[in-house]
C-alpha cells in the first residue's frame, strides 16, 4: 500500500487529515483575514477610552493581557483566548473583538500565553488558568464584576475555553469560587487532540497518546453547570463539525446546557468575524450568555 493511502487515524490518511485540519490550505487567502484583524485591532487600541494594555498576570514575558472597559462599573467581563494551534498568534491581533462588547456594556480581556514548543501544553493551559484567576481577583481594581466572568476562544482557543470549564478552580488557587467561569463560547474548537498527533501541526505540541487524551475536553467532565455554546463555520469541513458534535454528545451526558450553532457560509477564519456582527447569530448569543 502506498504511504499516501495508509490510514493514520480512523479512516483518514495523512493527506486526508491535512485537508481537514490545515486551515491555511483550506482558505488560501487566510493572510487577508490576519491583516484585517491586525488593522482593526490597532485602530481599536488607539481609540478605546479605557484601555489597559500588557497587564502582567504571571512571571514570564508572555503572561500578559489587554483589558478594555466600558463606562460605569460592575460590568460583566468577556475573556477571549486566541487561536493559532497553540503555537502561533498573539493577543494584539484580537483587540478588534472587544469593540462590540465594550459598546454593549461589557468589559473585554484578550489574553496572551506562551506558545508551543517553548512550553508544554500543560504549561500553556496553566497559564490560561492563571489569567482567568488573575482577572477574578483583580476585578475590584479595574471596576468590573468578579461574578460575571465569561470565556470564549477560537480554534485552539476553543479547546482552551472548554478546559477552563473543566477546571477545578478551588483546587487551582485559594479563594477562587467553584463557578469562576459563568459560560463558555467555543468557535471552531478542537476538543479531541488525537488526530493532531498524526499531522505535522501536532509536532510542536509534543503529545503522546496519554497526554492527548488528558488534554482533550471531549474526555473530561465540566466542573459546573455553566452553559457552553459551540459554533462551527458551515464551510469548515467534516472534522471540525464532528469535533463539535462529539463534544455536544459527550457533555450533554453531564447535564450542562450545551448547544451547537452552524455559521452558514463561514470558513475557519470568517467564523471568528461573526463575533463582531450584531446582525448575525454569534455576537447576540455571546451577549445573551452575559445577560446583555
Amino acid at each position: 500500500m502506498s504511504i499516501h493511502n495508509t490510514l493514520v487515524y480512523r479512516d483518514f490518511t495523512a493527506d486526508d487529515l491535512d485537508r481537514e485540519y490545515n486551515n491555511r490550505r483550506k482558505v488560501p487567502d487566510y493572510q487577508l483575514y490576519y491583516d484585517d484583524w491586525e488593522a482593526r485591532s490597532r485602530s481599536f487600541r488607539q481609540t478605546a477610552q479605557r484601555a489597559h494594555l500588557d497587564i502582567p498576570f504571571g512571571p514570564s514575558e508572555f503572561e500578559n493581557l489587554d483589558l478594555f472597559l466600558p463606562d460605569g462599573s460592575d460590568a460583566p467581563l468577556h475573556v477571549y483566548i486566541h487561536g493559532g494551534y497553540w503555537q502561533w498568534m498573539y493577543k494584539e491581533s484580537f483587540s478588534f473583538l472587544g469593540k462590540a462588547f465594550v459598546e454593549t456594556g461589557a468589559a473585554f480581556a484578550a489574553i496572551n500565553y506562551a506558545l508551543c514548543p517553548s512550553v508544554t501544553m500543560d504549561d500553556l493551559i496553566q497559564q490560561v488558568r492563571a489569567a482567568c484567576a488573575f482577572l477574578y481577583r483583580e476585578a475590584s481594581r479595574f471596576g468590573y464584576s468578579p461574578d460575571k466572568l465569561h470565556v470564549s476562544g477560537h480554534s485552539a482557543g476553543g479547546q482552551l475555553t472548554a478546559m477552563m470549564l473543566a477546571t477545578d478552580w478551588q483546587g487551582f488557587g485559594p479563594g477562587l469560587p467553584r463557578d469562576l467561569i459563568k459560560s463558555g463560547l467555543s468557535i471552531s474548537g478542537v476538543f479531541d487532540l488525537e488526530p493532531l498527533r498524526h499531522h505535522e501541526i501536532g509536532d510542536a505540541l509534543q503529545l503522546d497518546e496519554a497526554a492527548a487524551r488528558r488534554l482533550s475536553p471531549l474526555y473530561l467532565s465540566p466542573a459546573t453547570k455553566a452553559p457552553l455554546v459551540l459554533a462551527v463555520g458551515g464551510e469548515e469541513g467534516r472534522e471540525f463539525n464532528r469535533q463539535s458534535q462529539a463534544m455536544v454528545d459527550a457533555w450533554t451526558k453531564h447535564g450542562i446546557p450545551i448547544e451547537m450553532l452552524e455559521l452558514p457560509g463561514k470558513n475557519h477564519f470568517s467564523a471568528l468575524n461573526a463575533l463582531t456582527d450584531p446582525a448575525g447569530i454569534l455576537l447576540p448569543k455571546a451577549l445573551a450568555l452575559m445577560s446583555l
